[in-house]
């Protein structure tokens, strides 16, 4: 299926903030879709339709508070974003931070995967988080 919204002009935070708008307005085909070919999430919903009732079933219910996206840095592979998630989903707030890869396709940019901290994992301010954060968490684990 193809999204227009997934253009070749999307620059990597574009793409990321895609991502979010998709994450919020439920539209788990597109949040799909903006995978790469070679993500490692791939491995465990090699098809769409697989997916598409896993999210219906975990995430409709979740609601997105705040989004924010803050440094990048350019890879062998791609390019590396910092971002935040806070969201509610049941009775609970939780905020996700991570460190997400995005690879180039012949498509335009494509979220591979990202190693990911908690609110445990980090109580600062969203400002001073830095590459430094995830660089030192033993071990480092993408997906």
């Amino acid at each position: 299926m193809s999204h227009p919204e997934l253009n070749i002009d999307l620059t990597a935070e574009e793409l990321i903030r895609l991502r979010f708008s998709a994450l919020e307005e439920h539209n788990f085909a597109l949040l799909y879709a903006s995978y790469h070919p070679l993500a490692p999430f791939l491995e465990q919903f090699p098809d769409a339709g697989a997916y598409l009732e896993f999210a219906v079933q975990t995430l409709s219910g979740l609601r997105l508070c705040k989004t924010r996206v803050g440094l990048s840095r350019a890879t062998p592979g791609g390019v590396e974003l910092i971002c935040a998630l806070s969201f509610e989903l049941g009775s609970s707030l939780q905020t996700l931070y991570e460190l997400a890869l995005l690879k180039p396709t012949e498509a335009g940019w494509r979220y591979h995967s990202a190693q990911k901290l908690t609110g445990e994992d980090y109580q600062g301010e969203f400002a001073a988080l830095d590459f430094i954060h995830f660089d030192r968490q033993s071990p480092q684990i993408r997906f």
